[in-house]
């Protein structure tokens, strides 16, 4: 699929590679940098990238990665993060489990925009911060039913919504921890 329009290249990935750099730098100041840097760089070289969607984003990804390596070996600050983990940089697995994790969230994120208010807190709070029903309830000052019928809810319009792939992993990650 070829694309047409920067701002609606920019619009629909800066978020995403926000949030793949920070998994990765764990600073969002600095992720934000790297994902603008990578934008700047496509911008710079779009002409030797193919105007295909994929190729697009294989290189928007990459920038950031590599740009991640360069941190990694000349900052002092990145370069105690990554000895505090207990390795130096991301092998190639780490970085395609980091894309795969980044798009799933992209694609929760997404779905989760298309719920009601009350319902999409409540699924907020439920799967993406880990409270318990009990303690939804008591913030959110509604009864366990409730709590109860608006996760059902949620997790109908999020099967409609989602790739069944997706799906399959939101429940195993949820429900299995």
């Amino acid at each position: 699929m070829a694309f047409q329009s920067d701002k609606l290249l920019f619009t629909r990935y800066y978020k995403t590679l926000c949030y793949f750099a920070f998994q990765m730098v764990k600073d969002q100041n600095l992720a934000e940098d790297l994902a603008q840097d990578a934008f700047v760089s496509y911008f710079q070289n779009k002409p030797a990238v193919a105007n295909d969607e994929r190729a697009i984003k294989t290189f928007l990804y990459s920038s950031v990665k590599f740009a991640v390596y360069n941190l990694s070996r000349k900052s002092k600050t990145v370069r105690k993060f990554w000895e505090r983990k207990g390795f130096q940089e991301f092998d190639e697995t780490d970085y395609e489990h980091q894309i795969i994790r980044t798009e799933f969230m992209q694609a929760i994120n997404e779905a989760l925009q298309n719920l009601p208010e009350g319902c999409r807190k409540i699924m907020s709070m439920s799967y993406l911060e880990g409270l318990s029903n009990d303690e939804i309830a008591g913030q959110l000052d509604l009864s366990i039913n409730t709590i109860k019928t608006q996760k059902k809810r949620g997790l109908s319009v999020l099967r409609d919504k989602l790739r069944p792939d997706y799906l399959t992993l939101l429940l195993a990650v949820f429900f299995l921890r």
